[in-house]
């Protein structure tokens, strides 16, 4: 025997018997009147979970957020000792500082003075890759 048999031969699946399917409607008479069939209490428990679920808050699509490594570090830290996610906490930080018009005002101003140094540094990575790619021209 081959190589090329050999591989064919382990290729082979062993064969499973079917299994009956615990889904299936079963065929044992009708249902009594004061018990619903399945299918109604589905239907019941799916229009529930369809209003519970449109009580709650809509979620938006995830954002992609950049932040500072150290601090993305200390966020992980404490979501994961937390048992929350980045995205509650940021929801729950707005929420709170929305209602203290003070802290806005220093969050605020905090965002603004990192916008201006990350600015600052996409300027100084662009001119990096600028001067880089004329040197290369030059060679």
């Amino acid at each position: 025997m081959n190589i090329l048999d050999e591989i064919r031969n382990r290729a082979v699946a062993p064969t499973v018997a079917p299994r009956e399917d615990v889904l299936a409607p079963q065929q044992q008479g009708s249902p009594t009147p004061d018990m619903p069939s399945t299918a109604d209490s589905s239907v019941s428990e799916l229009t529930l979970l369809e209003e519970q679920l449109r009580n709650l808050p809509e979620i938006a699509p995830r954002v992609p957020v950049r932040l500072e490594m150290a601090i993305k570090q200390e966020l992980d830290e404490l979501c994961n000792l937390e048992k929350i996610t980045v995205e509650t906490l940021l929801e729950a930080f707005y929420v709170i500082c929305q209602d203290k018009d003070t802290v806005m005002k220093q969050v605020l101003k905090e965002a603004k003075k990192r916008l201006k140094s990350r600015k600052e540094a996409g300027n100084i990575r662009s001119s990096i890759t600028r001067l880089a790619n004329l040197a290369k021209k030059r060679k």
